[in-house]
C-alpha cells in the first residue's frame, strides 16, 4: 500500500515552524546528568583487575579474581614469546590480540599462573579477561 506522499516536506531544524527551538521533553537537572557520561569510574581506571562472579577453585585454591595489570610492564621479548607460543596452537586469526587463545597465553605470561588455570576458567570469566586483554592493546592511550 503506497502512502500518500503529496504533502510531504522535508524541512531543516533551523526552518522549524513557530519557534526558534526545537520543542523536546524537561526533565530536571539530575535526570540530565543521568544521560552524561561518567567520569572515568573505578572500574574503568581497574579494568586489568578481573573479578570472578563467583569464585573459582584451580587445583584446591579458590581465586576470587585476576590480576592483569602485569601487562603494563610488558617487554617487547615477552610480546615475542607470546607470538611464539600463540603460532604454535592451530588457532588461526587476522588479529590474534582479540582471541581467547592470546588472551590465555599473555595472562598466563603476566600473572605467572599456568596455561591450565586458563583453559578451565568458566566462560564468563574468560570472556572478561580476553576483554581486558584486548582492551590493553587496542585501548587509547
Amino acid at each position: 500500500m503506497k502512502k500518500n506522499m503529496e504533502n510531504y516536506e522535508e524541512m531543516n531544524r533551523e526552518d522549524f515552524p513557530g519557534t526558534t527551538e526545537i520543542p523536546v521533553a524537561q526533565v530536571s537537572e539530575g535526570e540530565a546528568d543521568k544521560l552524561l557520561p561518567a567520569d572515568g569510574t573505578e572500574e574503568e581506571e581497574n579494568y586489568l583487575h578481573i573479578i570472578f562472579e563467583k569464585p573459582y577453585n584451580f587445583e584446591g585454591t579458590m581465586y576470587d579474581s585476576i590480576d592483569l595489570s602485569g601487562l603494563e610492564d610488558i617487554k617487547g621479548r615477552q610480546l615475542t614469546a607470546i607470538e611464539k607460543a600463540y603460532g604454535k596452537t592451530s588457532v588461526i586469526a587476522s588479529v590474534p590480540e582479540t582471541t581467547n587463545t592470546y588472551a590465555k597465553i599473555a595472562a598466563a605470561a603476566v600473572t605467572g599462573l599456568p596455561a591450565e588455570f586458563f583453559e578451565d576458567l568458566p566462560g564468563k570469566e574468560l570472556r572478561k579477561m580476553k576483554t581486558a586483554v584486548t582492551r590493553f592493546f587496542y585501548g587509547e592511550d
